[in-house]
């Protein structure tokens, strides 16, 4: 399907719709012969509906779209206009056509943030638009059908329908449109949900405020099988190891099949899984959409990304949220949390949490997004024993991680100047590649790649002699390169028989669109506006967003003239070549070109040299074959790229890759990993569960990886 953008229309005024918004409506088109009574009953019951439900739609301060009709409004010139969704744009097929052998069907429902942008993406293109308007409960369209549905009727002020009398409440005016419209042609349709009520009957509250009643009710968490600080190579006999092991599997199929069967449930119908509650700490991690969980007295968000903080709504009245002072910003920025509940802490600030009983949390930069965090807790058990869990959340591996004071496997008593060991019991792995067929380049590199191709692709004239061309003519290869020169050399002769000059046309100024989330792929702006040396166009919805980020260079950079900035952010689900080429046309004579990038690890694709099958730790730790490196000859055009509008999907991860993965659980002396990514399917989980043991069996018998002091890179 195609995409139509309008130059003179915000994002606002363009209504979405998917597959999931039309489900359920009735497709089949009925011819029917009306009289002039009926034609003229109808015609009043449709513009009845439409009073009834167009007003419905927009909010406070907000004109219509019937306003703007009549009164003849449109919007500023140069507003940019937005990158439509359509129902192909869940993902484009290039970035998914060599998955089956990475993941089943299962495991599609538990993926990563990168590969959840397909899921939440909505979810952020929502807070962007935010103008400040309550956002409403994410739990309540908890299902992928659901969070599709925008502008729900409010139970107070929904009519019924003027037909058959059932109240529309709780549906959207499109699907209360289509249900009048059905009634009229004599086949009346189900509502999407059970809202009928018997006459006489009182109709019960709706479903937001019986949860957050419900809510408050503190619900059993899942048993956790796991034995903090236990000793895995020592004690206990084979028989109790392999009925853990059971246990642990046990457990881990019960996770699954809850998360399944509460699909679209709210939270007080959830059961939180065990791999979110740290036993013994009274403390969830990323785990709001359960609602209050029994036993838990702080509840921790690692970041803003929607996968993680769903759930975390201005009703939120549960217990203490901490969180960096970032993610502190923007959980009471877009979603409304009462402040009361939000505690922003401070990046290596030890801290003891109140009501855990003497936990102590430590938060380190995880080198995600910004505001994203490590937390490091840390619990006194008797006189000599601490234990210590490390929760990663979301994290891009790094040596700085390996080499904290906090982490390393030896560290210097500050007093007697000994070394001494350090271990952690467990720790909470973000798991979202896990797979050897992931070891991206450094997220430096692919940024330096970009960069040099825009300062290349921005000159006026072509420069045969920059990298960028001279790429171009070594993946045609020498027979297109003597083609084009041959045609070159046939130059135009004047009358006197000399050879003409070629006449210069200048190719005119380059725009650059890079997809984001909402927050998220910074760097990458930040790194191709310092070669270009240019500003940052965003939406006011984003640079709200950037601004609760306190990043100083950042804000310096944004401006809000489209025509100003050639490098534009937009969401990273919309960067097409058919949209980027719509979006360049609004922007004709100023901007003659465009490029896009979609930054993304799901992007990455290994060498043909590389074993990913099974590989051995060792070589996966030392070989230079997997220390990936990006130069601008990676960079290749997506399907449908034209010279005049291209787009490129480049292999930049906030994730770690497997190769980070094996180096840092190598570096690490560490008892027991969990991963919290990918953990919907046994297949998958067994997967990741070899690979655990393989990492441990490599250190028993080689020794920890070892990472240079002050290394900046693996």
């Amino acid at each position: 399907m195609g995409r139509t953008l309008s130059p003179t229309r915000s994002v606002k005024e363009e209504p979405i719709e998917t597959e999931e918004a039309l489900e359920g409506q009735d497709t089949n088109v009925t011819i029917k012969v009306e009289s002039r009574e009926e034609e003229e009953e109808r015609t009043k019951l449709e513009a009845d509906v439409e009073d009834m439900t167009s007003g419905l739609t927009v909010g406070p301060g907000q004109e219509s779209p019937r306003d703007k009709e009549e009164a003849g409004c449109d919007s500023p010139d140069h507003v940019p206009p937005p990158l439509l969704r359509s129902s192909t744009s869940a993902m484009y097929r290039d970035d998914i056509e060599e998955f089956d052998d990475l993941v089943d069907d299962e495991m599609l429902e538990e993926m990563g943030e990168e590969f959840l942008e397909r899921r939440f993406a909505e979810e952020q293109q929502r807070l962007e638009e935010d103008d400040g308007d309550h956002i409403e409960d994410p739990e309540a369209r908890q299902d992928d059908r659901l969070f599709a549905r925008e502008n729900c009727i409010l139970d107070g002020d929904a009519p019924p329908c003027p037909l058959c009398n059932v109240s529309l409440a709780g549906i959207s005016p499109e699907e209360a449109s289509t249900h009048v419209n059905n009634c009229l042609d004599g086949h009346p349709t189900p509502l999407p949900r059970a809202l009928l009520q018997p006459p006489g009957i009182k109709e019960e509250p709706s479903l937001p405020q019986k949860r957050v009643m419900k809510a408050a009710t503190p619900r059993p968490g899942q048993q956790n099988p796991f034995m903090l600080g236990r000793e895995e190579s020592s004690g206990g006999s084979a028989f109790s190891k392999l009925m853990s092991s059971h246990a642990e599997d046990a457990a881990w199929a019960t996770a699954a099949a809850n998360e399944v069967a509460s699909r679209g449930k709210p939270a007080f119908k959830r059961t939180c899984p065990f791999y979110k509650i740290l036993p013994g700490f009274s403390i969830c991690v990323d785990a709001f959409r359960y609602g209050a969980v029994q036993g838990c007295r702080a509840y921790f968000l690692s970041h803003f990304h929607s996968d993680h903080y769903i759930g975390l709504t201005s009703s939120w009245c549960h217990g203490p949220i901490y969180c960096s002072k970032v993610t502190a910003n923007l959980v009471k920025q877009q979603l409304r949390v009462n402040p009361k509940y939000v505690v922003a802490l401070e990046f290596e600030n030890k801290v003891e949490v109140p009501g855990t009983q003497g936990v102590y949390v430590t938060m380190i930069s995880a080198n995600h997004c910004p505001g994203s965090s490590l937390f490091l807790y840390e619990k006194s058990i008797g006189r000599n024993r601490l234990q210590r869990v490390l929760h990663c959340g979301d994290f891009r591996a790094c040596p700085a991680h390996v080499q904290h004071p906090l982490l390393r496997p030896d560290v210097q008593d500050a007093v007697s100047g000994k070394r001494r060991g350090q271990k952690l019991d467990v720790c909470y792995l973000d798991t979202t590649y896990l797979t050897p067929k992931y070891a991206f380049p450094l997220q430096q590199e692919v940024i330096q790649a970009c960069a040099d191709m825009c300062i290349s692709l921005s000159k006026d004239q072509v420069d045969e002699t920059d990298s960028w061309e001279r790429t171009k003519r070594e993946r045609a290869g020498a027979g297109m390169s003597k083609f084009v020169s041959n045609n070159s050399s046939n130059q135009e002769l004047a009358e006197d028989g000399k050879a003409l000059a070629p006449e210069k046309k200048g190719r005119g100024r380059l725009l650059i669109v890079i997809g984001t989330y909402s927050i998220g792929k910074e760097r990458v702006c930040l790194g191709i506006a310092r070669a270009m040396k240019s500003k940052i166009y965003a939406t006011a919805g984003k640079q709200r967003i950037c601004a609760a980020l306190e990043d100083p260079e950042l804000t310096a950079l944004l401006t809000n003239d489209p025509l100003e900035a050639q490098i534009h952010m937009q969401m990273i689900m919309e960067i097409r070549p058919e949209t980027l080429a719509d979006y360049l046309t609004s922007y004709k004579p100023h901007f003659s070109r465009i490029v896009g990038f979609r930054p993304s690890g799901w992007n990455y694709r290994p060498p043909n040299s590389r074993f990913t099958e099974s590989p051995l730790v060792q070589t996966v730790l030392h070989s230079d074959n997997w220390k990936s490196r990006y130069t601008m000859h990676e960079l290749v055009p997506q399907r449908g790229s034209t010279r005049e509008a291209s787009c490129f999907g480049v292999p930049y991860s906030e994730h770690s890759s497997f190769r980070e993965l094996t180096m840092f659980c190598c570096a690490l002396n560490i008892d027991k990993i969990i991963p919290t990514v990918n953990i919907g399917s046994a297949k998958s989980r067994e997967r990741m569960k070899g690979w655990i043991e393989k990492w441990d069996q490599e250190k028993r018998k080689n020794g920890l990886f070892k990472v240079d002091d002050g290394a900046t890179s693996w």
